[in-house]
């Protein structure tokens, strides 16, 4: 809680203003020599799977994403701690329980909030709605008991991952995942084993922030918190951090990214 209610650090505002602008600059070529490519979304699992296109297990291996009980528990974790917040569910079991009814509802009544999320978990047997409302239980009991949530001063957003699309190419979007947002913090639970590209994946979070702001405005501090260890990662809102997320950007494209391959 202290990281995510503490007062973020003064930043220099020429030196914030400097990196923006090489930020942007930087960004601006990278969506000009994508032209004619595929339209790309850089999120932190690109950011993470440029890290390790090295190592022994390369990321762009793996399968296309499917649906599964990992893949959906902070999907359906991060809408179950909104009902506790709002105070519709008593519990994350609760909560969880009606977030997948909800689903079933939607799809049932042909609603237009019905997602592909909600259709394939509509589609599951008993067994399998039980396995993926297990993890979601997990999930959000650990984030709701992680929090005292009295303590944030106005109610924080919970689960609204922010986008920036380039404004010099449709092609290139750039997301920014945060599980709680506060006005001075933006929380990311993490999972998976701690790793070289973390603050990389951070400075993405603080990259998109920084580039939906207007005027000399500084974003909050990126707190990368992993629920089984209690480690926490922060990165605060500096210059050096909109640079690194620039470069994790680039990385990420295809690009050189000489000095973070290195860094991992």
């Amino acid at each position: 809680m202290d990281a995510l209610v503490a007062p973020v650090p003064a930043v220099d505002a020429a030196s914030w203003r400097t990196a923006l602008e090489e930020a942007k600059a930087k960004l601006a070529g990278l969506a000009v020599r994508r032209a004619g490519a595929v339209r790309f979304r850089v999120t932190d699992h690109e950011v993470r799977t440029a890290f390790t296109i090295d190592e022994a297990h390369d990321l762009r291996s793996e399968q296309p994403f499917a649906w599964s009980s990992l893949t959906a528990r902070r999907s359906i974790g991060v809408a179950a701690v909104r009902l506790m917040l709002a105070g519709s569910a008593r519990s994350p079991l609760d909560a969880v329980r009606n977030r997948l009814a909800e689903s079933s509802r939607w799809v049932r009544e042909g609603s237009s909030s019905a997602t592909q999320l909600d259709r394939w978990v509509d589609g599951l047997s008993p067994a399998g709605r039980a396995a993926v409302g297990a993890e979601a239980v997990t999930w959000a009991t650990r984030l709701w008991c992680a929090l005292d949530w009295s303590l944030f001063p106005s109610p924080p957003v919970v689960g609204r991952d922010h986008w920036w699309d380039s404004p010099h190419s449709a092609l290139l979007a750039l997301r920014g995942r945060a599980d709680v947002r506060s006005a001075n913090a933006h929380l990311v639970v993490l999972s998976g084993p701690r790793r070289g590209s973390v603050r990389a994946e951070l400075a993405l979070v603080t990259l998109v922030e920084a580039l939906r702001l207007r005027g000399d405005d500084v974003p909050g501090r990126v707190v990368g918190w992993w629920p089984d260890s209690g480690h926490l990662v922060r990165v605060e809102p500096e210059s050096s951090v909109l640079s690194l997320g620039t470069e994790a950007v680039e990385l990420a494209l295809g690009g050189a990214g000489t000095s973070l391959r290195s860094a991992a």
